[in-house]
């Protein structure tokens, strides 16, 4: 094998390996959860040793039998003697490759350190078999990328998801997520690890960045692919949010009391989504004196909600709550129950008639179909009365 040649100058050398350490630990590549941040103290170049005529397996060829992501597949003294003739650098001997010290480990002096810096090569929360993959065929370039315009190979060249996609896609070979991820005792995945916490990011294969307003876009995606949330979350992980109890400040700010009637008027729906009206809206509307029901000594005297009375409740016109109950009732029972309304509108008090005109022609087919709405306002006796049976 050639050995390689001194291409590049020492102060070139620095510069890539103090970029290498900047990478090294760098997490917007790669998760920290996945692959912890590292700690690489050497300098090395991988295009110089590949145009030299180096390969993969003439340093990593302990990767080919391994079954565990802890491996440390690395080269060490052995494997770097083929080229770099150590000891005769010791004797004094000028070499080509360069074999000293503090060639390779910057700032080493045998004289005064007893060791070089050590390497921080934390395993990976991973479960991966290097000797299944070459047993494949799968080539080294296909998971790590192409290393002939690397120099120092840190975390960057370790593969990301959508690599491991391309052949875990269920057919080829599995995609059951705790094929390679790590499982907590629930069976779930783990997610929380001391380098991090695993979440998806931006661009992940799956289409389900994590970002910061995840919370807000969510139940669409949750809606049609639950088992995929189901691999990370339980059921008690939604109810946090969704048990209308207490929200994360990002979906309920402070002050909230304040500012959310603007928001209920205009997006009602979203807010019965965790809240129902007639009990969670008005029993808080009651309790802070809001309701009609609430304790008199709790209301505002200062805040008039509807219209004088004779207007909003004797005189039809486009002020009678009537009209504004047709037009939005989610706003009526925000505040009042529907004993509120049966107290005019019923047989069993002032028997104010709410049904439009020509109701009466329907009433009997109506009841007929399902009469339990009706008899929310009328007895057996005057719904017979009336014709409607």
């Amino acid at each position: 094998m050639k050995r390689p040649g001194r291409i590049i100058t020492w102060t070139a050398v620095a510069s890539l390996f103090g970029a290498g350490l900047v990478l090294a630990a760098s997490g917007r590549e790669r998760s920290l959860a996945i692959f912890p941040a590292q700690v690489i103290p050497i300098r090395f170049n991988h295009a110089v040793h590949l145009e030299a005529g180096a390969d993969c397996t003439t340093c990593h060829d302990s990767a080919r039998k391994s079954t565990k992501a802890a491996d440390r597949n690395l080269p060490k003294h052995p494997e770097c003697e083929q080229c770099h003739d150590i000891k005769a650098a010791q004797r004094g001997r000028k070499v080509d490759p360069p074999a000293t010290c503090e060639y390779c480990h910057p700032g080493f002096d045998p004289s005064v350190h007893r060791a070089p810096p050590p390497f921080e090569f934390p395993t990976p929360n991973l479960k991966f078999n290097h000797k299944v993959h070459v047993d494949r065929k799968v080539e080294c370039t296909t998971c790590h990328g192409e290393m002939k315009a690397v120099t120092l190979g840190t975390r960057m060249q370790l593969p990301k998801m959508a690599t491991c996609l391309e052949c875990h896609d269920g057919s080829t070979a599995s995609a059951v997520c705790t094929t390679c991820h790590l499982e907590s005792p629930s069976g779930r995945l783990q997610l929380s690890f001391s380098s991090g916490v695993l979440r998806p990011m931006q661009g992940n294969p799956l289409g389900i960045d994590h970002g910061p307003r995840y919370e807000f876009n969510h139940g669409s995606r949750a809606k049609t692919d639950r088992l995929v949330c189901e691999q990370c979350h339980a059921e008690s992980d939604c109810q946090r949010c969704h048990n209308s109890l207490q929200k994360p400040l990002s979906v309920h700010p402070n002050d909230y009391i304040t500012l959310h009637p603007v928001q209920a008027r205009a997006d009602s729906p979203r807010c019965a989504s965790c809240h129902r009206m007639q009990s969670f809206c008005a029993g808080c509307h009651e309790r802070t004196g809001v309701g009609l029901n609430s304790d008199p000594s709790l209301r505002a005297r200062n805040v008039k909600v509807h219209p004088d009375y004779e207007v909003w409740v004797n005189t039809l016109g486009p002020q009678h709550h009537g009209v504004a109950a047709s037009r939005d009732i989610n706003q009526c029972i925000s505040c009042h129950r529907e004993e509120t309304c049966l107290a005019c509108h019923s047989d069993f008090s002032r028997q104010i008639n709410p049904h439009p005109d020509g109701f009466q022609q329907m009433c009997k087919s109506l009841a007929s179909k399902n009469e339990r709405p009706c008899l929310k306002c009328h007895t057996e006796s005057t719904l017979v009365a009336k014709g409607c049976r």
